[in-house]
């Protein structure tokens, strides 16, 4: 895998290989028919925290739940603004 380019199948046989590479910082492009078709990345720290909160803050809304008296019709301002 020396120019991060990688065949579907080859990736399948080397998955293991392939995760030690992305770990150490490696970028794998997957292709299949000679064509891009993914790209095996490092998690990016910032991205993992911003999913977090946003899991975090859908929580809470699940947990507020609708008033008893909703009766349909949340627009999307409405959501945004909560």
């Amino acid at each position: 895998m020396p120019d991060g380019l990688v065949s579907a199948a080859e990736a399948n046989r080397d998955f293991p290989k392939m995760l030690r590479e992305v770990e150490d910082g490696a970028r794998i492009t997957i292709t299949k028919d000679g064509k891009p078709i993914a790209i095996l990345a490092p998690v990016d720290a910032s991205m993992t925290a911003d999913r977090s909160r946003a899991h975090q803050r859908m929580m809470e809304l699940l947990r507020e739940g609708l008033p008893l008296d909703f009766q349909g019709g949340v627009d999307r301002d409405e959501v945004h603004s909560r």
